[in-house]
Order: C-alpha cells, then structure tokens, then sequence
C-alpha cells in the first residue's frame, strides 16, 4: 500500500463533486438558487449579496471573501457558529472576476450541501464519492487516517533552506483537534487514489466502464469561471489561468490540463490531469515546502513527450523553494516600523490582562506569567515581548504556523485599555477589551 497522508486543498474537488451530484438530483443547483436558502445560518452583512451568491460563485472563489483562516485555526468552534460569524464581514458588493481564494467559501458550500442532503458534510462525500469509486484510502481527518493505515505518513518542517538542503528536519504530528474548514482541506488519500480519481474526472464520471458520476456535473466542473492570473506569463504556458469548481485550468506547452495543489499541516500533495493525452500525475510529500511537487509535472511532460525543453524545472522548484523558506523566516521575524527605543508601555502589565473579542474572529485573551504577556488564542498561546510604547512583538506559532507579528494595545478616552489590533494574514484584526464586573 502507497502511503497515506492529508492532501489538503485537494478536497475542494471532492466538494464540488459531491455538490454535483446533489445538483444531479435536483436538490440543488450552480448558478440559480442563493446558498443562503440551502443554509440559512449564512447571512451577510449586504442582505443583497446574500440574496445572490450561488454555488458557482462559492466554489469559483469570486465572492470576495477576504482570508479568515486564522479565526478558524485550530479552534473548537462549530462550523455553524463559525459561518454565523461571517455577517459581520467587510464585503464588497462586486462580484470578482479574478479569484480571491477562500477555504471559508468552501466550507460554505460544502456545509450548504450537507444541510440540505440531512447528514454531515463528511458523510456526504463519503457516500457520494468516496464509496460509489472505490476510493479506499480516502477519508476525513489525520486521526482518523492513523487509526486506519499502519502506513501513514508524519509531517516535517525545517526551520531554513540550508537545513532542509542538509536533511535537518523537526518532526510534527498529526492535529488532533478536527479541521473546521473541512470541505476545503480536511481529505487524507495516497497516489494510487489519488490518480484513481483524476481518471475519472478526465473520463466525465466514468469509474471502470460504468458512469458513476453525473456526466453533465463533472462537466460543469471544469468550466473557467475567474481567472487565477492577471500578470503575463511564462511562454509555456496558457496566456491565463482559469479556476472552474475544485480544478485550476491551464496548457502547457500547448497541452491543455487541471489540477490543484494541497498544503496543510506540514503535508504537500498535487494532481494534475492531462485529458488529452490519457495522463495523470500524483504527488504527495510530508515537509511543509515542496515545490518539486508543482513543477515536476512539467519535466515529467518534456520527457514523455519529447518535447522542447525550455527551462530546467528540477532548478526552478529548487529556487521557489529558497524563496518560500526565505518568506517563511519573514513572517517569523515579522516585518514592523522602526522600533522607537527608550520607551515604555503606558500602563502596568497587568492592566493589558483580560479577555478580548471580535465579531469575526471570536475571543482570544491576554494573561501575565513570570512577567511576561502572553496573547491566547484558540489553540496558540504566544509570548508578547514589548516592542515600544503599547506595542508587542508577538509570537504566535505551533509546528503548522510559525509568525510573529506586532501586537498594539488601544485606549479609550479616559486612558483606559480598551482593545488590541494585530495584522495578520494581511488582515488588520482589532479585538475589544471585556470590561471586568466590579465585585
């Protein structure tokens, strides 16, 4: 047996598959009915956008959405509850044309689906898909794949390029705590499925002979409906890149496919399906920087096809991953203002204690220990060194996520603390100080 691991993003196909055949039978469809009316916990703030996203715009990553998934890390918050948070989001109106990719969306969709099929979104894949093909070692969740599998992998990380390139590794594990965006990450599986799957996509639905899945469905899946580029590319490759439901849509050299990518928890994966050619490759890897695995297709191609080799792609993935593990120590250090010295925090330490919230992003809290700040979120709990004035440099970091960045404490008009704003995933986060009972 090929080992097993989590896929990551790969699941989003098996979302909207199993959202096609809901559509197959119609209890659903892409493009007509607001998701809002198959899940009525999801309301935004524009009760007009809320009266119009479809499926379609859920699944094709255009309704805007901004990046949430630090509020739904490693948290025990129901997905329901999670989505009920989402009305109270900054959208635009405007419907994208180029993708803004969001796992939230997804999770959207896919919980819409499992409301309106009466079951959990898990077992809805799993009876849609997963059994009608056979996909014997997929599943939902890395637990539950190590209770499963003798051969399941563990995740690595290393700290820098020189020590990946040395073979010095940090040893993970597997999250015990479940995966509130599980329609957009959630699936375990290993090459054999994996290809398995990208046949039967390729052939609209056919598994050994017999239409298993809804032909005209499939189909749908792999119409563009935005575009995941807008600057000029590379000669090799098609003038844009296309997103339908679940695939990416591009040609290489001339050579149509689609596929997608998967990273999650110190895991990489990719599929990508060559139709006209009857070729699918699969790929999983357990260190969080991979990128042989999103350019060894292309090498692959040249040599079975024999064709023009214009770049050396085993160099290129080598220099992309350079430059994520540079990114990676970026985020670490934390990019911040000039650090004005000689200052102090305005109050005493214990005045920046308490519990702070956020419509969007829920509680996190701030506590004392040895003289240290620390801020406690979820399932992180991260030292606050002070960095000038009300500002704190701020380690927020497990083995998945490792980032620091500048947390700075707000005071009401009577000097009192009274909230904390921190950036975070290129989102300005500002939570609210509780204000404690008087005995």
């Amino acid at each position: 047996m090929y080992t097993v691991q989590p896929v990551g993003s790969l699941t989003k196909a098996f979302t909207a598959a199993a959202i096609g055949e809901l559509v197959a039978e119609g209890k659903m469809d892409w493009d007509n009915t607001p998701i809002s009316h198959y899940l009525p916990e999801f309301r935004l703030e524009d009760p007009v956008l809320t009266s119009q996203l479809t499926n379609v715009d859920l699944l094709s990553h255009r309704a805007g959405m901004p990046n949430l998934d630090f509020g739904w890390y490693r948290t025990n918050t129901t997905r329901r509850e999670l989505i009920k948070r989402l009305k109270h989001v900054k959208l635009d109106s405007k419907l994208r044309t180029k993708a803004q990719y969001s796992n939230v969306m997804y999770t959207v969709a896919g919980e819409a689906a499992a409301n309106v099929a009466g079951t959990k979104y898990e077992t809805l894949v799993e009876n849609k898909i997963l059994k009608p093909l056979r996909l014997v070692y997929t599943g939902f969740g890395p637990v539950e794949m190590s209770k499963r599998y003798g051969n399941h992998a563990i995740p690595y990380n290393a700290v820098s390029y020189e020590d990946a390139k040395g073979g010095q590794f940090i040893t993970g594990y597997l999250d015990p705590i479940y995966l509130s965006e599980a329609p957009s990450g959630d699936l375990h599986s290993n090459v054999l499925d994996l290809v398995r799957w990208g046949r039967v996509i390729m052939q609209s639905g056919m598994a050994d002979g017999r239409q298993v899945l809804n032909k005209t469905s499939v189909d749908q899946l792999l119409v563009g409906y935005t575009f995941m580029t807008g600057a000029r590319r590379a000669p090799e490759f098609a003038p844009v890149q296309a997103y339908g439901m679940g695939w990416i849509l591009d040609s290489y050299k001339g050579k149509n496919y689609f596929g997608h990518s998967g990273s999650i928890f110190g895991f990489r994966s990719n599929l990508m399906v060559f139709p006209d050619d009857d070729l699918v490759i699969a790929h999983t890897a357990n260190v969080k920087v991979a990128e042989l695995l999103t350019y060894v297709p292309f090498y692959i191609v040249d040599e079975l096809f024999g064709l023009p080799k214009t770049q050396d792609w085993l160099a290129v993935s080598d220099k992309a991953a350079k430059t994520l593990y540079n990114q990676a120590q970026l985020g670490r250090d934390g990019v911040f203002p000039k650090q004005v010295e000689g200052t102090s925090p305005s109050h005493n330490l214990t005045e920046y204690v308490g519990t702070y919230t956020n419509s969007v992003y829920g509680e996190g809290s701030v506590h004392l220990d040895l003289g240290w700040l620390y801020f406690r979120y979820n399932a992180m709990d991260g030292i606050m060194e002070h960095y000038h004035y009300d500002a704190f440099k701020t380690e927020l970091a497990d083995f998945f996520v490792q980032m620091t960045t500048l947390a700075t404490f707000t005071l009401d008009k009577d000097h009192r603390v009274s909230g904390l704003q921190m950036e975070v995933m290129g989102s300005l986060i500002q939570f609210t100080k509780v204000a404690t009972r008087a005995a």
